[in-house]
């Protein structure tokens, strides 16, 4: 998970991401990895929750920005699309690359021009300094992968103390246990 402000800077790649910038305290900028676009050349799956209500945003206003491990044990902190409930599967809508890319960098170029405390927050899975999988990490076809690894990224209004999610799921991937 990383936490900090977005930068004005972004990209979008040769593979089917959008690059987001967060900048913190102690470290350069990280890259944030999101699918726009399967790889297998389908649309991604999206939900935006304006004013989100989770047991994992608890924590969250303690946290300094940078960058923190979390295991899947860790579960009071960790995402889980299917096990916490705060999202229901009538909540995402499959969405073209580039109409994803641009709600995307709508919703959160407020964050980056309020200079206010806001900030963003990337649940994925971290490599040097860049994160990736921010999307639902689970619920493929014959996959063991564990709970409590989904990524996601949650929007923090400081002014309002108030969060807001988008999240991404594939195609392939189902929402019931």
């Amino acid at each position: 998970m990383i936490s900090g402000t977005p930068l004005k800077d972004f990209e979008k790649g040769a593979h089917p991401h959008l690059y987001l910038y967060i900048k913190n305290e102690t470290e350069d900028p990280f890259k944030v990895a999101v699918n726009v676009r399967d790889y297998d050349g389908s649309d991604v799956f999206f939900a935006h929750i304006k004013d989100l209500k989770a047991d994992f945003l608890k924590h969250l206003s303690t946290l300094s920005n940078g960058a923190y491990y979390l295991q899947p044990e860790d579960q009071a902190n960790a995402l889980d699309y299917i096990k916490d409930a705060f999202i229901e599967k009538e909540q995402f809508s499959q969405i073209a690359e580039e109409e994803l890319s641009d709600t995307i960098l709508g919703l959160i170029k407020p964050y980056i021009d309020a200079d206010n405390g806001s900030r963003i927050i990337a649940y994925g899975s971290r490599f040097p300094n860049d994160i990736h999988d921010i999307h639902m990490n689970q619920g493929y076809p014959h996959s063991s992968l564990p709970s409590y690894q989904d990524g996601a990224l949650i929007l923090y209004d400081a002014i309002n103390d108030t969060y807001e999610g988008l999240f991404f799921h594939f195609h392939s991937q189902t929402l019931a246990l």
